[in-house]
């Protein structure tokens, strides 16, 4: 009985030329089936089928079940590097079903992805709105607005899981993410100090707005998936990305769960806290005995920063 191991892509891996994909047959007595690794990293699994289903079985994570069609038909089995663990367990069940138990390969692949997604069923809680709004504003941030100034690096500088003052903590500037679903940018601010920027260094304030719809463009997993192709190069950068998720609540099952909701970027806007910038005296002391002080700015009619101005302090990060 032939199985799909580690070892074998490692193989692969390391015989891809960089922007190529590299498949090989599974084995040598086994033309219908093919193992490879695409030119972005996905591993793959490609079995020879005479007639494509109707229906293909929804994504499992990242795990995909696509058709490719040319001379032969394919059903083609796919996973992003990171969930190689849990495509070769399904490789390995379907590549049994077919050839020891004489199963139909596309009848296979649907229902032994059905019992994974069962097995699968997340335990842990799901993100409330409010956290998934947050969470899809720093996400978009940090896709969009650091990581292009800043590099992968900027995964050791998101210290917002951390219940840190401010959401990214650099060497020269702190970032603040305020993200909202309303038609105004209004924001709440949580902590009396979370507007003061710390000694020697300057503090941004990002103002993101989604809109939160059914027919919205994005959900969280869409953002982590983002983030996590720009990262792949640089595994550590990658672990800590993963980490910091974790603290937040994100898990992989929330994929299944039908509870991430859908957003559509609007606008953001992004300033420096400092001169007129709305917020509390930078020598304010709460009375005594007051533990906590929560209250709303409107950013709306502020002068915002532009982009050559933005990647000017975020390159002190």
């Amino acid at each position: 009985m032939f199985e799909i191991t580690q070892d074998r892509w490692a193989s692969l891996r390391e015989q891809r030329l960089s922007y190529e994909d590299i498949y090989e047959q599974l084995a040598e007595d086994l033309d219908a089936a093919l193992i490879g690794v695409s030119n972005e990293g996905r591993l793959h699994l490609l079995l020879a089928i005479e007639v494509a289903p109707q229906n293909l079985p929804p994504d499992l994570q990242s795990l995909q079940v696509r058709i490719l069609e040319g001379e032969q038909i394919w059903l083609d089995v796919s996973a992003r590097s990171h969930h190689e663990e849990l495509l070769t367990l399904v490789a390995n069940k379907v590549l049994h079903a077919i050839h020891i138990e004489g199963r139909d390969p596309a009848i296979s692949v649907e229902r032994i992805i059905d019992d994974m997604r069962a097995a699968l069923r997340p335990l842990a809680p799901d993100l409330s709105a409010a956290e998934q709004i947050g969470l899809f504003g720093e996400l978009w941030v940090l896709s969009n607005v650091l990581l292009p100034t800043i590099g992968p690096r900027v995964s050791h500088l998101w210290s917002g899981p951390e219940s840190e003052r401010h959401d990214f903590v650099g060497h020269g500037v702190h970032v603040e993410v305020k993200t909202t679903t309303r038609s105004e940018p209004k924001h709440e601010i949580s902590r009396f100090d979370q507007l003061k920027a710390p000694a020697s260094k300057r503090l941004l304030f990002v103002s993101v707005m989604l809109e939160r719809s059914l027919g919205g463009d994005e959900t969280l997993a869409d953002r982590v998936d983002e983030i996590r192709e720009r990262l792949g190069s640089d595994g550590r950068a990658l672990d800590v990305f993963d980490s910091r998720l974790a603290q937040l609540g994100w898990h992989e099952g929330l994929r299944q769960t039908g509870a991430l909701l859908r957003f559509t970027f609007r606008d953001v806007h992004v300033f420096e806290v400092a001169g007129n910038f709305p917020r509390l005296p930078d020598d304010y002391v709460p009375p005594l005995g007051v533990t906590g002080i929560r209250y709303s700015i409107n950013v709306g009619s502020l002068p915002s920063l532009d982009v050559s101005e933005v990647q000017e302090v975020l390159l002190t990060a």
